[in-house]
């Protein structure tokens, strides 16, 4: 008889501070899993109890690194295969996994097919479908801009003394109060000259 060993299943019970971080593993990975809207709570409940058997696997062999980050990569590395099988194209960079699980979200994957999330083929050959249009769909389209020379403006005063003559053009009340000091500098010009 052969027993199979697991770290979140050891013979020793795990201390509050470990069921702590792997407490805080499940609710990470579970609110992803939430935020593709996956809302059957039974399945979600399932496929992060598969992450963390994975996180935990990885935890015996990566002890430095938080239940949490490795809880979380495994989610993201487990999409980015299931998707990148669906799709049978290869998605190399977090960008191209981005629009994979984009894919998922525009296909209406949690509406008509969240029981196919994360399984094994044969999937039903409409969502295959509807992911590969949706994948190039979430492509970015490039539309070509004609670019027109516009006159250059010379301006005497440069741009802004402008602004700063429009500025005041829109404020009467600064344009009354600069005339007066302007009015008060020429009569005081006029005085030292006079007197």
């Amino acid at each position: 008889m052969v027993v199979s060993y697991h770290p979140l299943e050891t013979p020793t019970p795990l201390s509050e501070a470990e069921l702590e971080e792997w407490e805080e593993a499940y609710a990470a990975v579970e609110a992803y899993f939430q935020a593709l809207r996956i809302k059957n709570r039974l399945l979600v409940a399932e496929l992060v109890r598969k992450v963390l058997w994975r996180a935990s696997e990885r935890r015996a062999k990566e002890p430095k690194c938080s239940a949490r980050e490795l809880a979380v990569e495994e989610a993201l590395a487990e999409i980015a295969a299931w998707t990148q099988t669906v799709l049978d194209e290869p998605l190399e960079h977090s960008r191209m996994a981005a629009r994979g699980r984009l894919a998922l979200l525009l296909t209406g994957m949690p509406d008509k097919w969240q029981g196919v999330f994360l399984t094994p083929p044969p999937w039903p050959p409409a969502f295959v479908e509807a992911m590969r249009s949706a994948y190039l769909a979430s492509a970015p389209n490039f539309a070509g801009l004609p670019m027109v020379a516009r006159p250059l403006e010379l301006n005497v005063f440069g741009s802004g003394a402008a602004q700063w003559w429009d500025t005041m053009d829109r404020r009467p009340i600064m344009r009354i109060m600069f005339t007066l000091v302007l009015l008060a500098v020429v009569a005081a010009a006029v005085w030292s000259i006079y007197f």
